[in-house]
């Protein structure tokens, strides 16, 4: 794949201010530079009010450019989190304005932990749900009283913001957004590169499916996966998985259930159920056109399916997604 699903460069602008905390920035920073090894034509630009950041300790950061004058587009703006005692109160307005200038621009804006400060200040959450760093929320209340700020979550998504919990969740957030924009196929092949288990949000439903049972190292294994993700229409049979995998049926069936917890038809039957929520909630299609979509041949097979692996029914998911 190269550059976005249309064709063109992906590109990503980072925010870079005093006080900025490190993991919020070498964590989404790490998923991307994964996501570049497996995608041409993402590009990432690193702007702030100053050219050179105090970082950790004796260690700083430098080659910022200056903040960019004219309005450009973006397919996503990146905004770490400051530690409360790092921040300049000289330069804060700044990027508040420019942000709120730039907004309009940018396909999305993720902040992680205290940035969505920025992003409440600049009046960019108002009408929104929202989340930040647990000890931030009424801080967030405050600045941001338009805002639907919630706690219960790792991160949230309402239109083209995200903003997550902070520290070490602005790396799920990151995959959820390489998920959305390149595909689960390639998100998870930049988790196992970064030997890490995508966790759910509790507000994201459709990363479940794709997540469950990759919690394990097994080449074979994730080969298999893999392979079922792309090729879910296909009449996939024990011996096809077999074949993929390298090993015997037998062994297969072992195997499957020690690495994954379920069997490979069951993992099989509930990628499909997880693509058809997704087409459910995304596009107007007919229960019929979905059920052929994902492999499972007929609304019939669909309902069935559903009535095993999930709760509630295909009809009564579309009418909760609609609310």
């Amino acid at each position: 794949m190269h550059g976005s699903p249309e064709g063109r460069p992906i590109r990503v602008g980072v925010l870079m201010l005093p006080g900025q905390v490190p993991l919020d920035l070498v964590g989404p920073l790490q998923v991307l530079h994964g996501a570049q090894r497996h995608s041409e034509g993402i590009s990432i630009r690193y702007f702030g009010p100053c050219a050179s950041l105090d970082w950790l300790g004796t260690l700083s950061l430098s080659g910022i450019e200056p903040l960019p004058v004219r309005v450009e587009s973006w397919d996503l703006l990146l905004v770490p989190g400051q530690y409360r005692c790092g921040i300049d109160p000289a330069f804060q307005p700044v990027c508040v304005d420019w942000l709120r200038r730039q907004a309009t621009a940018a396909d999305t804006l993720m902040a992680v932990c205290s940035g969505a400060l920025l992003l409440g200040e600049a009046g960019l959450l108002d009408g929104r749900r929202c989340t930040t760093h647990h000890t931030l929320l009424d801080r967030l209340r405050d600045v941001a009283p338009g805002a639907q700020v919630q706690g219960d979550c790792i991160f949230i998504e309402d239109g083209p913001v995200l903003t997550s919990a902070g520290i070490s969740t602005g790396i799920d957030t990151m995959l959820h957004w390489v998920t959305r924009r390149l595909g689960h196929r390639l998100a998870l092949g930049v988790a196992r590169e970064m030997v890490l288990y995508l966790r759910r949000s509790g507000q994201e439903p459709q990363l479940a499916g794709w997540l469950e049972g990759r919690n394990h190292v097994d080449e074979r294994m994730h080969r298999l996966q893999d392979a079922l993700c792309e090729r879910l229409r296909e009449r996939w049979t024990l011996e096809d998985m077999a074949e993929v995998a390298v090993m015997s049926e037998r062994h297969l069936r072992r195997r499957f259930v020690e690495v994954a917890g379920m069997s490979p038809l069951d993992y099989l039957a509930r990628l499909r159920l997880q693509l058809a929520r997704q087409l459910i909630e995304e596009t107007p299609w007919s229960l019929t056109r979905i059920a052929e979509e994902v492999g499972l041949g007929g609304d019939r097979q669909l309902r069935r399916a559903w009535k095993r692996y999930a709760s509630g029914s295909p009809g009564e998911w579309r009418r909760s997604r609609a609310d």
